[in-house]
């Protein structure tokens, strides 16, 4: 007989609880419908299930190891490995103000990447093409089956936490313009595909980080994307707005955050990395992707809270809003060199 001792914050549309059996084994179960939802709930369920089976081979400890999978009536499940020292990175951040704990993190977090990065995968610069199709063209029309969302791309301008930006949707045009003329390194790799602070866990006192919730479907596995995953948590700190409920009237959206030294000391590695590892045009790449971090979810969140839908559509749009200004910044100082 099975129990469940803990539930955690699972997917959109999956569960994730700590269950443990007969004999007082502990381990972590997460489940999807197999019925409702199958694009966004089954499907993504099924590819973290394939990814890490493959990865725990591949990156030995690295990944929780797959112990068991099936069905039980019209719910999947599989069974993971459960370590009970780890803490989520993005409750270890939140909760930390020590500098140097958050730089043994980062390094370790950076030391496991680059254990996964270390195979290049050849690629070609046309592929961004097809991702913006399938990530964000392709998003937005799956989202416009809902006549709120659909009434809110009508809005060309929209004021986000009192800023005022273009609408996504209404430079959708610039933002092909811009990823395509700064998409140069097209060399792939072996990606996480989600790799947000919540799919992190964290053993301070071993120094160890573990990957969680891998994501398949990504079109392009680049580091660049990787990096872009990063800063949807602190940057764009998108656990924070998840958490917390937003305003949205006609076409302002308001949602205001509490600072987070420990997010933002980390937000400060990662950009500093950035700088050092990567050109400029990567860097705008980066933050492209981010961008569309935001877009890809919206169906997501369209399934569960259509307010978030909204409110992450217009992160999109305040991000984009930012780029475009640092993008005509960069090529102002090219001609005049």
């Amino acid at each position: 007989m099975l129990e469940v001792i803990k539930s955690f914050k699972g997917g959109s549309l999956s569960s994730t609880n700590l269950m443990s059996d007969d004999n007082g084994r502990q381990f972590v179960r997460k489940s999807v419908s197999i019925i409702e939802n199958r694009e966004y709930g089954f499907q993504r369920w099924y590819s973290q299930l394939k990814k890490m089976q493959r990865y725990s081979v591949q990156f030995p400890g690295i990944f929780p190891n797959v112990i068991d999978f099936g069905k039980n009536d019209h719910v999947a499940y599989f069974d993971i490995e459960y370590f009970p020292d780890a803490i989520n990175a993005q409750e270890f951040i939140m909760s930390c103000t020590d500098e140097n704990k958050i730089d043994i993190f980062f390094e370790a977090l950076i030391k496991t990447m680059q254990k996964l990065h270390s195979i290049t995968i050849k690629s070609n610069t046309g592929a961004i093409d097809l991702y913006i199709h399938e990530e964000i063209e392709q998003r937005i029309e799956d989202c416009n089956k809902n006549e709120v969302f659909t009434n809110f791309l009508k809005h060309k301008k929209i004021t986000f936490n009192g800023v005022k930006v273009d609408s996504f949707i209404h430079s959708l045009d610039q933002y092909k313009m811009i990823f395509n003329e700064c998409y140069i390194n097209a060399t792939e790799t072996f990606t996480h595909g989600n790799i947000t602070l919540e799919n992190i866990l964290y053993i301070p006192n071993d120094g160890r980080v573990i990957l969680i919730d891998p994501y398949e479907e990504n079109v392009i596995d680049s580091v660049l994307a990787e990096y872009s995953q990063l800063l949807q948590s602190t940057n764009s700190k998108y656990e924070m707005y998840n958490s917390n409920d937003s305003v949205i009237e006609g076409s302002q959206i308001t949602l205001e955050l509490k600072d987070s030294f420990g997010i933002n000391y980390l937000n400060n590695k990662i950009t500093n990395r950035m700088k050092k590892e990567f050109s400029q045009e990567e860097n705008i790449v980066i933050r492209l992707f981010e961008v569309s971090q935001f877009i890809r979810m919206l169906p997501f969140k369209m399934e569960v809270d259509e307010s978030k839908m909204i409110f992450f559509y217009g992160l999109a749009s305040y991000l984009f809003d930012i780029i475009k200004t640092d993008y005509s910044l960069m090529k102002k100082a090219s001609y005049n060199e």
